[in-house]
């Protein structure tokens, strides 16, 4: 659970760093369609970043869940393995 915090909190970080680029990107545009570049293409990276978070949470998600799992599971096999 731990490792599943600090992967949450890096990625935070990671997206207020890019907020605080992308306004300061915005507030040096020089026209209209600067702007409207600017927010197409931050729009495409944040999608694409979000992208990759959620697969890495994914990973790390189940990668607990099956630690999770272990002692269980070894637990219900010494149970069958006495019941046989």
């Amino acid at each position: 659970m731990r490792d599943y915090n600090l992967k949450m909190i890096d990625m935070a970080q990671a997206n207020c760093e890019r907020v605080f680029e992308f306004a300061r990107q915005l507030a040096t545009a020089k026209s209209p369609y600067a702007l409207a570049e600017l927010w197409t293409s931050h729009a495409r990276e944040q999608t694409e970043m979000l992208s990759e978070q959620i697969k890495e949470l994914t990973l790390l998600g189940q990668k607990m869940a099956e630690e999770g799992a272990e002692p269980i599971a070894r637990s219900v096999n010494q149970a069958f393995k006495k019941a046989s």
